[in-house]
């Protein structure tokens, strides 16, 4: 049974996060997609319309995350969870897509799951070089408890 994910809601003139998230609180998942280059907020290097960490999503620990990658740009970017700024290791065993640092091709997508086992703040960024400098990153806030949300916030 899907829920409704709890949000505080869209900055001014963005998509409601909540569109991009569905939660199955039975059986523990969160689904996500991730639309790189949605439109073009922050000259099409964004999530979701999303970058710069505007976006957070939070997960329970030992929840599964199952998320799709679309790329609706015109160049390569990726969808990955990773520990930090600069890094393309992801922060869990699953956490990317293939070739990360390559990225997917225009116009396509990929999908990838992991477990969220260990609390803490990641990003979820594109990988491939530039784009982080770019600002195309939001934040995965695994928590130690409670109920998955999305919220979006400015971005610095």
């Amino acid at each position: 049974m899907l829920a409704a994910v709890a949000a505080a809601g869209a900055l001014s003139g963005k998509p409601d996060p909540r569109r991009f998230v569905a939660v199955d609180a039975r059986a523990r998942t969160v689904a996500l997609t991730l639309v790189a280059g949605y439109d073009q907020e922050n000259n099409g290097f964004n999530f979701d319309g999303y970058g710069r960490g505007e976006l957070l999503i939070a997960v329970p620990v030992g929840w599964r995350v199952r998320v799709t990658c679309e790329n609706h740009s015109g160049g390569r970017h990726s969808c990955d969870v990773v520990p930090g700024p600069m890094t393309a290791t992801p922060a869990f065993r699953g956490a990317s897509v293939p070739d990360p640092v390559l990225g997917l091709n225009p116009g396509s997508k990929a999908t990838f799951s992991f477990v969220a086992s260990r609390a803490g703040s990641y990003r979820l960024a594109s990988v491939v070089p530039g784009d982080e400098e770019a600002r195309l990153w939001d934040v995965l806030e695994v928590t130690r408890g409670g109920a998955p949300s999305v919220s979006a916030r400015p971005g610095p």
